[in-house]
């Protein structure tokens, strides 16, 4: 597999300032962005002042942007108030994905239970995802469902069972490999069951880590550069050509250099979470880069 046309980076990422967001997309020739948190503040929490410099900025240089990562349905899913403020934000999300061109927005499938009662829940979840297909009803953009570890679908397998629920095209699957490293229980290869999921991803984010014994309280794995930890990027990238896949990916780096508390990168916004990394994006690029060659 070559290097994709379509790969990019995620803001936040690199930093907290547009500027420093500019020169790293023009230092590695991106075609654009994927927005998160921006200015020290999270997605969801952009002013219209915030969105319209964004705007500005993404046309002046002829960014793509790539999506629009919303923290929608990452809440309890037997708290009605707080699903109702997330529709809601679903909503003035896809009126930003529409006004800045994006093609998707990420959402999530509420905090994560015991394994065991996951079959049970799937339909639930698929109902209040049904609800953001019908307020989006009308619209090209792609609802884009994350597997993500601190959510009840973490793994390829459990995003299969959910998908075949949803089995309207609008719904696509945002695949990260590495989140599936963080999911407490099953313990299973960050790549397992990729087949029965690959027809269904709209977007492919790449970070990597490796599983660790946790502290009580904390995470089962820390985060690495990518291509040195556990994902097995090189193999897995080959897997994503054979299965035909033709989108966007995403650096989602998480790792520092200098580093900064495991927790605080699994919480995206503020200049906290930028602090180092452009340093650490910058390495993770030149890592692909020698996985995947160019042209």
């Amino acid at each position: 597999m070559k290097f994709p046309a379509d790969f990019t980076v995620i803001s936040d990422e690199v930093s907290q300032d547009l500027p420093d967001v500019v020169r790293f997309v023009k230092e590695f020739g991106l075609p654009g962005i994927e927005l998160r948190s921006m200015f020290g503040r999270a997605f969801k929490d952009l002013t219209a002042a915030d969105l319209a410099e964004i705007k500005r900025t993404a046309q002046g240089e002829g960014w793509k942007i790539y999506g629009c990562a919303s923290p929608v349905f990452k809440c309890d899913l037997d708290d009605a108030p707080a699903i109702r403020a997330h529709v809601e934000q679903f909503k003035r999300s896809l009126a930003v994905a529409h006004d800045l061109g994006a093609g998707l927005v990420r959402v999530f499938t509420f905090l994560r239970r015991s394994s065991a009662e996951h079959p049970a829940l799937l339909a639930r979840i698929a109902g209040h995802l049904e609800e953001l297909r019908a307020a989006a009803a009308g619209s090209s953009v792609v609802i884009g469902v994350e597997n993500e570890a601190s959510c009840i679908v973490g793994t390829a397998a459990e995003s299969a069972a959910l998908f075949r629920l949803l089995p309207d095209r609008q719904f696509g699957l945002v695949w990260d490999p590495c989140n599936v490293l963080y999911v407490p229980e099953p313990r299973v290869d960050a790549v397992a069951d990729f087949a029965a999921v690959a027809d269904r991803v709209a977007h492919i984010h790449v970070k990597d880590a490796v599983r660790t014994a946790p502290k009580p309280g904390g995470l089962p794995a820390i985060a690495a550069p990518v291509g040195l930890g556990e994902v097995g990027w090189r193999r897995h990238l080959a897997a994503v050509a054979q299965a035909g896949y033709r989108g966007a990916f995403s650096l989602e780096t998480h790792w520092r250099v200098v580093q900064i508390a495991e927790a605080d990168l699994h919480l995206p916004a503020g200049y906290g979470f930028s602090r180092g990394g452009e340093e650490a994006s910058r390495t993770c690029f030149h890592n692909l880069r020698e996985l995947l060659p160019a042209g």
